[in-house]
C-alpha cells in the first residue's frame, strides 16, 4: 500500500477498534460503517506515490467502460477513459466519474459481522474472518444433512460479486440457486418463439443507427440506463432518422426525442396491436420477406389450430420452451399443392384458405388477418385503451413501414415489468415480420445500448468435474415466500442484495427471510438486506484486490484484464477469496483457481480464432486490453436470415400457447393497474419505477455525491397533488394493502396524471419509514410458466394512493 501519513485512524487501528468495540457489546450496523476517520480525503504531498490502474467497470448498466485510473497516496484520485481502446469506444459516465467517493462511501462494512439481535434490527458484533466462513460453512453442513443438498440457495447478484462465468460455490455445494429470475425478460418471452433464445440482444449494433430512418423507442429510455450510448441516437438523428419515444412519462429520453407518444401506463401492447392491425388494413407489408423468411405462408388446420406438419419429419425445437421435436410444416405452392416448406425449388403462397383431404387449411398470414379482424384490432381501438390519439397510431405504422429501413426498440423497465408484457413482445414481432425490419442494416428489434452483439472471443471457461452442478429444483426464487412448509430452502447465502433488490412485496419476502435458518450475505455495501443477515461478510469494490491481477472478461469488443487500483479496504476481501474460503471447509477449494492470475492464464491458455495470441504478459502491456479481431466490421446479425427456431424461420403463430389461446397474441389488460379495477376506488394511483442517470437499481445508493440530488422522492403530477394539498418536499406516504413507505414528494408536469413515478430502489435505511418495494406487485402470469424466462415480476403493474404525512 502507499503511504497513509493523510490518514487520522489507520486500518489496523481502525479493525483493532471496531473489534474492541465489538467485544465490549452490540453495535449497530450503521456504527460499523462509518468511515469517516478511515476515509478522509488525501492531503497534498511533496512528492506523492503515484501509479495508473486499469479496469473493466460496470456489469450492471451492461456498458462495460474500460478504464483507467490514477492512484495517489495509495487512494484513488482520478477515473477515466482507458485511452488504449478505439477513440469511438473510451466512454464514461458520471456513474463511472463518482467512484472516486463511491469507494469509500460511509455505508462500506468493514469487518466481518454476526447478528445479535431480531433479523431486521441491525444489531451485530465484529467478529474474525475465520469465525464468520466456520459460522457459513457449519450451517450449510447443518443444512444439508438435515434436508438435503438443495436445502441451500446461493446467489450472485453483479456487484458484490464479479462474474466469472462459472457458478463455482452453488456447483460444488449442489445448491440451489433460484431458477428464473423474472427481471427485464417479458418482452423477451414474447419474442423467444418468433427468433430463438437471447431475443432481447438483437445480433446488430447500437453504432447502426445512423443508418435507420424510423426508430420507435418504447419504455426505453436511452439517456439514463445506457447514457453512453446516446450518442449513437443523436447521431442518427443528425443522419435524419425520426426517433419517437412511447413512454407514460416525459423522460429524458422522451424531451430529446423527435416525437414524443404519452401511452397510458401498461397498455403498450394495444398500442403495437393498434400498429399492426393498421399494418394489415393497409397491407403496408414487405411480401418477399414474409414468403423467403418467415412462417407467414405455413399451413393451419382450421379446426384444430394446429400447424399442418409432417410428423414423420421431426425438427428440432432449441427455443427451449417447450424442449421437443415438432413436425415439419407444410406451405401451399402456386401449383395448388401441398409441399413441406423446405423442399427446395417450393415457391409458397402466402394467403389463402383450402380444403385438403377434407381438411380445411389456412396460411398463418390468413389466420393473422381474420385474428385482427375478428378482434377489432384496429388504430381506432388501440386509441380507445392507450390514450393515444388514433391518427397518431395510423401515421406511427406508416412511418415504420413505409420510411425504412426502422428499428423497434424496447427498454428493460417500463412496459416490460407488467403482466402483458409478453403480449407487447409477440406483437413487435408481428410488426417486425410483415415489414422486413431484420437482418439489414439500419433496421431490427429488441434491446438497444449498453449490450453490444459483437462476436464473443474464443476461448473456454473455466469447468468443474462434470459431478458438481447446482441444485435443479426448478423453483425460481420469487416463488419461495408462498410455498410455506413445502418451500425446499432452509438456508441462503447471497453475493449482493437478492432478496429485496429483486423481489417485490418485501414485507411477505423479508418475512420469508426472517423464518429461514441460517442466511449469511457477502455485500459491499449496507444494503436494505443486510440488517436480515446471521452473518455479514465485506466484499471488496471491482477496484480493490490483494492481488496484481484481476478479473478477466470480455467487454463490447475487447478482452480486458482488469489489474489492482488499491489494497482491499477495512477487512474487505475479494468475492473470489470468500468463495475460496468456503469451498475450503467442504475440502473442495482445489476445484477453483488459486488465484485470479493462474484463471486468466487458464482462460487465455485455449484462445483461438479472434484472440489467438492473446495473453496476460500482451494485455497488460496494452493498458489492460486487446481488441477481438475482426471488430472493425460491424455485427451481421440475422443477415443469412436464418433463425433459432425450429424451422428456421421467423414464426409468428405460437402453436405451444394454442392451450392458452395465445397462438396469436390476445390483448389483455395488467394484472392491477387497469381501469376496471374495483381496487382503484381505494389506490386510484398507478406506481411506476425505472432508471435513473444517479444509481442502476439499487446500486450507487451509497453515493454521498449522487444522494445530494436523489433522494426517495416520488414524483406526482400537479393535479394529483393539489386534489391532495401535496407540495414539492413533502413528506408523503405512499401505501397499499402490500405496505407503504414514506418518501419526499416532487410535483413534476412531466408526469401523467393518475400516475407516480420514483427512481429504482435504493437502500431502505435511506427512507424515513418503510421501503419502495414494500408496495410492488407480487403476482405472476401463470402464462408465463410456459415461456423460456418463466413469469416477469410486476414492478410497475401496481396501485397505490398517496397522501400527505
Amino acid at each position: 500500500m502507499g503511504k497513509r501519513s493523510d490518514q487520522s485512524v489507520s486500518r489496523r487501528s481502525f479493525v483493532k477498534g471496531a473489534s474492541a468495540a465489538g467485544a465490549l457489546g452490540t453495535l449497530s450496523a450503521a456504527g460499523l460503517t462509518s468511515a469517516s476517520g478511515w476515509l478522509v480525503p488525501s492531503a497534498a504531498s511533496a512528492e506523492p506515490e503515484e501509479h495508473v490502474a486499469y479496469l473493466c467497470h460496470q456489469f450492471h448498466c451492461l456498458s462495460g467502460c474500460c478504464l483507467k485510473c490514477t492512484v495517489r497516496d495509495g487512494r484513488i484520485a482520478k477515473i477515466e477513459p482507458n485511452d488504449k481502446v478505439e477513440k469511438e469506444d473510451q466512454r464514461i459516465c458520471l456513474r463511472g466519474i463518482s467512484e472516486v467517493q463511491h469507494v469509500y462511501a460511509t455505508d462500506r462494512l468493514q469487518t466481518p459481522l454476526k447478528r445479535v439481535g431480531e433479523r431486521g434490527e441491525g444489531k451485530f458484533v465484529s467478529i474474525s474472518w475465520d469465525e464468520a466462513i466456520k459460522t457459513v460453512a457449519d450451517a450449510i453442513k447443518e443444512s444439508q444433512r438435515r434436508y438435503g443438498p438443495q436445502s441451500v440457495f446461493i446467489r450472485k447478484s453483479t456487484e458484490a460479486s464479479v462474474a466469472h462465468g462459472v457458478e463455482w460455490l452453488p456447483s460444488l455445494l449442489h445448491a440451489e440457486t433460484g431458477g428464473n429470475w423474472g427481471l427485464d425478460r417479458g418482452h423477451t418471452n414474447g419474442l423467444v418463439p418468433a427468433v430463438g433464445p437471447g431475443a432481447h440482444i438483437y445480433g446488430r449494433s447500437i453504432k447502426e443507427w445512423p443508418l435507420a430512418k424510423t426508430i420507435i423507442m418504447d419504455g426505453h429510455n436511452l439517456c439514463e440506463s445506457g447514457m453512453t450510448y446516446a450518442k449513437y441516437m443523436f447521431a442518427a438523428q443528425e443522419a435524419g432518422a425520426k426517433v419517437i419515444v412511447i413512454d407514460p412519462r416525459f423522460s429524458p429520453t422522451a424531451s430529446k426525442a423527435d416525437q414524443w407518444i404519452a401511452v397510458k401506463p401498461g397498455t403498450d401492447p394495444a398500442l403495437m396491436l393498434g400498429l399492426v392491425g393498421t399494418l394489415l388494413e393497409n397491407d403496408w407489408m414487405d411480401r418477399e420477406f414474409m414468403a423467403a423468411n418467415t412462417s407467414f405462408p405455413f399451413l393451419v388446420n382450421r379446426e384444430t389450430g394446429r400447424v399442418h406438419a409432417n410428423e414423420d419429419v421431426l425438427l428440432p425445437d432449441p427455443h427451449a420452451v417447450t424442449k421437443q421435436q415438432v413436425g415439419t410444416p407444410y406451405v401451399m405452392t402456386a401449383e395448388g399443392e401441398v409441399r413441406p416448406y423446405n423442399e427446395e425449388g417450393v415457391q409458397p403462397v402466402l394467403e389463402g384458405t383450402w380444403t385438403v383431404d377434407g381438411v380445411e387449411l389456412s396460411t398463418q398470414l390468413t389466420m393473422v388477418r381474420e385474428f385482427f379482424q375478428k378482434n377489432g384490432y384496429t388504430a381506432e381501438w388501440a386509441a380507445q385503451i392507450t390514450g393515444v390519439d388514433a391518427q397518431v397510431i395510423r401515421t406511427l405504422a406508416d412511418e415504420y413501414a413505409n420510411n425504412g429501413p426502422a428499428y423497434i426498440d424496447f427498454g428493460l423497465g417500463g412496459p416490460d415489468k407488467f403482466a402483458n408484457a409478453d403480449i407487447n413482445g409477440h406483437a413487435m414481432g408481428l410488426a417486425t415480420a410483415l415489414t422486413g425490419n431484420y437482418g439489414k442494416p439500419g433496421c431490427g428489434l429488441g434491446f438497444f445500448g449498453g449490450i453490444e452483439p459483437l462476436t464473443p472471443a474464443e476461448m473456454d471457461p473455466w469447468t468443474l468435474p462434470e459431478e458438481f452442478t447446482p441444485g435443479d429444483t426448478g423453483v425460481a426464487m420469487y416463488e419461495f415466500p408462498d410455498m410455506g412448509d413445502k418451500c425446499p430452502i432452509h438456508c441462503a447465502l447471497t453475493f449482493g442484495d437478492a432478496f429485496t433488490l429483486e423481489a417485490a412485496n418485501s414485507n411477505k419476502f423479508l418475512d420469508w427471510v426472517k423464518g429461514l435458518d441460517f442466511f449469511a450475505i457477502a455485500d459491499i455495501y449496507h444494503s436494505s438486506i443486510v440488517d436480515y443477515a446471521d452473518i455479514v461478510l465485506p466484499a471488496c469494490t471491482k477496484f480493490e484486490n490483494d492481488e496484481d491481477i484481476y478479473h478477466l472478461r470480455e467487454s463490447m469488443g475487447y478482452v480486458s484484464l482488469a489489474n489492482k487500483a488499491i489494497d482491499p479496504l477495512f477487512e474487505s476481501k475479494t468475492d473470489f477469496q470468500i468463495e475460496r474460503m468456503i469451498a475450503a471447509e467442504f475440502g473442495l477449494e482445489q476445484h477453483i483457481p488459486a488465484s485470479y492470475e493462474e484463471y486468466a492464464r487458464k482462460i487465455l491458455s485455449t484462445a483461438r480464432g479472434n484472440v489467438e495470441g492473446f495473453t496476460v504478459e500482451r494485455l497488460l502491456q496494452n493498458q489492460g486490453v486487446l481488441r477481438i479481431g475482426g471488430m472493425d466490421m460491424l455485427p451481421d446479425g440475422g443477415a443469412d436470415q436464418v433463425y433459432s427456431t425450429p424451422s428456421k424461420k421467423f414464426e409468428v403463430y405460437y402453436e405451444y400457447l394454442l392451450d392458452q389461446g395465445h397462438q396469436l397474441p390476445v390483448y389483455e389488460s395488467p394484472v392491477e393497474s387497469r381501469d376496471d379495477n374495483p381496487l382503484k376506488a381505494k389506490y386510484p394511483l398507478q406506481f411506476m419505477q425505472g432508471k435513473t442517470r444517479y444509481r442502476i437499481h439499487a446500486y450507487y445508493s451509497a453515493s454521498e455525491w449522487f444522494r445530494e440530488y436523489l433522494d426517495p422522492s416520488v414524483n406526482i403530477s400537479p393535479a394529483d397533488a393539489a386534489a391532495r394539498g401535496i407540495k414539492t418536499n413533502d413528506d408523503v406516504r405512499v401505501f397499499n394493502d402490500r405496505g407503504e413507505f414514506v418518501a419526499r414528494a416532487l410535483v413534476n408536469a412531466s408526469i401523467m396524471d393518475g400516475t407516480l413515478f420514483m427512481a429504482e430502489t435504493t437502500y431502505n435505511h435511506y427512507y424515513k419509514s418503510g421501503f419502495l418495494q414494500n408496495v410492488t406487485n407480487d403476482a405472476r402470469n401463470e402464462r408465463c410458466y410456459a415461456m423460456k424466462h418463466g413469469p416477469q415480476i410486476l414492478y410497475n403493474d401496481t396501485l397505490v394512493q398517496i397522501e400527505k404525512v
